[in-house]
């Protein structure tokens, strides 16, 4: 994965449509998202600072909807706000996202 540096409070949007297959709370990933994308891929959203009001998991998002903040939570709390970002394709190893986030965001 990588971590993209952001501004505490940074609205988060799914990358795709899909369900919202996990929501935990950890000491390493602080507060985190599953997205279960509807293409079979997935994505792990780590260090949120919250989630989306009313996300809940079984449910299914719209690509863009808000699911969550930039935080720093979990082994993230001395660190600045950042999104730790995984993409795993067909649900399998995470690979590097860093070429797909260039390509979603132009």
């Amino acid at each position: 994965g990588v971590d993209i540096i952001s501004p505490l409070g940074t609205p988060l949007v799914a990358v795709e449509s899909g369900t919202i297959g996990a929501m935990r709370v950890s000491t390493l990933g602080g507060i985190t998202i599953w997205l279960y994308g509807d293409s079979g891929d997935n994505y792990y959203y780590a260090h949120l600072n919250d989630w989306a009001e009313g996300l809940y998991v079984g449910q299914h998002v719209a690509m863009g909807q808000l699911v969550g903040y930039v935080g720093k939570t979990g082994n993230a709390q001395y660190t600045v706000p950042h999104l730790h970002w995984e993409y795993h394709p067909d649900g399998g190893d995470a690979v590097n996202p860093t070429p797909l986030a260039r390509e979603l965001c132009g």
